[in-house]
């Protein structure tokens, strides 16, 4: 708890200037300005808690991965860097060529997340101990905000109203980062006296979320209905509320709340239908149109920040070197350009895609041995429209492939020994490195331009947008409702709010007159909803906390991985086969991987400040 020591108690603050540049190359906690300094100027305190609006303070792989890259392991010199996003280790998608090459290198999708006994020597997140250092120096940046506002006698209600808003936002979304990951922490409401007892006791996790909860109420209270496109990326009331709804449903659900406890799941989905009646009266927020979905994360344009609640937009003109551009490489091949590191996406992921009619799949029918992706035009005519829109397979008429004059094509053998070219193969008939072990790519997060001539669009990362919002409520009043009664306040169901989210694409209604699409009791319909999750946020690094906190993590329906094996046996006739890939690409979660560990030496300050379960 060293670290938390320090980080509580330095009493001198900074004031950073305007420029992004400049605010990335100085600390929060420099010695620049007092206390008194900052908050006897309403610009100066403004900017204070401003800083807290730089991605190098968010716990957000792609750009975190870029940031502390230039920090080095010791013992090897390697990058401290996992370089790729959390799903990478989750049943979604495996970063092909990830294998155990010695005692210094580890397959993270193991649960290796310690590598040697040395407390010092975590590596599966870049520079793991700079980001908790980091969320505390935030949270107290916040806390030092909310209790010296009475400070800045010259400020305009509205003025403070802006720095209270922001403050108690970050707050709990600092938060929010810390608990998803390390778990329970003690609730801090100011700056602590240096000199006071710092052996804090831990609340339980649901208790902080509760808290966290709180704090996005306090910041919805100041915080403006609607931010403007043009002002992206400071929060709006929506987003508050809709943050409040995300972290009562955190408390709620199993990991938390394992004797599934009633009035939280009614807690937060009275939340949640509060944040989603605000954004529907809003005027404003809404789902993007199908045709622009993707822009939802590249190419962005207006629409998208209707939906994106909260999230990083880094535009066209802000690429430069060094800046995150890993979304833009990982397919070596003729169409895509060069990439070490293919995302292989999972057969697991690739069936939770249904049958465009809403038909599941069914693995073992000569209809999917035949033409998975396409359907035989007689039971069925094509998959869910995200499925098209996020996964490169074998066959698709992609945009990359289709500037050279035909389709993608991923395939394990040919019957004319023709190689594929989305997938070499080595001497042995095993991928090459760079290339899919399980038969797709990541499509998702990949913008429609041939990065193969460095061509560079807008990104988005979003932690928070519409859509989930739409999930929320559905899983909260589902588990508190029922499956057809609206959560108190609010006028939908939670069959009524997913059947919305599914209309976007075109996906049809789940009602109890459609074979194959029925709502089925609470347990049942909470599957379907468990399903839209993954297949609305797939690649978008929710996947693994969804994992945690509906504590299946370790279950053996996540641990087992599988993939194409795809043999062409005519022009245009292919047959394919499910398989279980290589073992070094399984996983291998335990119980003590619900949470992640909490460096050793911060445990030692007394007995209060307790270790996370089996670390």
């Amino acid at each position: 708890m060293k670290r938390i020591l320090y980080i509580l108690s330095v009493m001198l603050l900074v004031m950073l200037t305007t420029a992004c540049e400049d605010y990335l190359d100085k600390s929060p906690d420099s010695e620049s300005f007092t206390k008194e300094e900052v908050f006897s100027d309403y610009t100066m305190a403004q900017q204070f808690v401003d800083q807290l609006l730089i991605p190098s303070y968010w716990d957000c792989d792609p750009w975190d991965d870029r940031a502390w890259a230039s920090e080095k392991e010791t013992a090897t010199g390697l990058p401290l860097q996992m370089n790729g996003s959390r799903d990478r280790i989750t049943d979604d998608c495996t970063p092909a060529h990830l294998k155990l090459t010695s005692d210094k290198m580890y397959n993270i999708r193991r649960g290796d997340f310690i590598a040697a006994q040395n407390d010092r020597d975590f590596r599966w997140m870049p520079n793991q101990w700079r980001r908790w250092d980091v969320k505390w120096k935030a949270i107290r940046i916040a806390n030092l905000s909310i209790t010296n506002i009475d400070q800045l006698i010259d400020a305009t209600e509205e003025e403070k109203a802006n720095i209270l808003g922001l403050a108690y936002f970050m707050k709990g979304h600092f938060y929010f980062q810390v608990v998803q990951n390390w778990g329970g922490m003690p609730w801090l409401d100011g700056p602590m006296d240096p000199s006071g007892d710092m052996d804090l006791p831990r609340d339980d996790y649901a208790t902080t979320m509760q808290n966290i909860a709180e704090s996005f109420d306090m910041a919805a209270k100041y915080l403006p209905t609607i931010v403007a496109s043009a002002e992206w990326g400071r929060p709006s009331r929506v987003a508050a509320l809709t943050y409040k709804a995300k972290a009562l449903l955190f408390a709620a659900s199993p990991f938390a709340n394992p004797t599934n406890n009633q009035k939280m799941w009614e807690d937060a989905a009275i939340a949640a239908g509060e944040a989603l009646a605000a954004a529907k009266s809003s005027g404003y927020y809404q789902l993007i149109e199908k045709d622009k979905w993707r822009n939802l994360f590249h190419g962005c344009v207006e629409e998208t920040f209707q939906e994106i609640l909260f999230g990083i937009f880094h535009k066209d003109k802000q690429w430069k070197k060094g800046q995150p551009d890993w979304w833009y490489s990982g397919i070596r091949s003729k169409a895509f350009g060069s990439g070490a590191a293919a995302e292989s996406v999972t057969e697991n992921l690739a069936q939770c895609f249904t049958w465009s009619n809403g038909d599941p799949i069914d693995p073992t029918s000569a209809e999917y041995k035949t033409t998975p992706y396409t359907g035989d035009g007689i039971n069925h005519t094509g998959r869910d429209p995200r499925f098209d829109m996020s996964i490169v397979y074998n066959g698709q008429a992609n945009p990359m492939t289709t500037r050279l004059g035909r389709n993608v094509q991923i395939w394990n053998e040919s019957y004319d020994n023709k190689a594929a070219e989305e997938l070499k193969l080595d001497a042995q008939g095993s991928s090459q490195k760079g290339y899919t072990i399980t038969g797709y790519y990541n499509w998702k997060l990949k913008a429609d331009a041939n990065f193969k001539n460095n061509a560079k669009t807008s990104h988005m990362f979003n932690f928070i947008r519409l859509a989930d919002l739409y999930l929320f409520y559905a899983e909260a009043a589902n588990r508190a409702y029922g499956p057809t009664t609206p959560a108190p306040g609010f006028s939908m169901s939670a069959v009524e709010v997913l059947n919305e989210l599914r209309a976007r694409v075109d996906m049809p209604a789940y009602d109890n007159s459609t074979p194959g699409l029925t709502i089925g009791s609470i347990d049942e319909f909470e599957q379907k909803i468990r399903n839209e999750y993954r297949v609305e946020t797939a690649f978008e690094d929710k996947r693994f906390y969804n994992l945690r906190r509906w504590r299946i993590l370790d279950k053996a329906e996540t641990l087992e991985q599988m993939g194409m094996y795809i043999k062409k046996t005519g022009a245009d006739e292919f047959e394919y086969s499910i398989v279980r890939i290589d073992e070094t690409y399984q996983l291998y979660y335990q119980e003590q991987h619900y949470l992640f560990p909490i460096e050793n030496s911060d445990t030692f300050l007394g007995p209060d400040f307790v270790q996370n379960p089996g670390w």
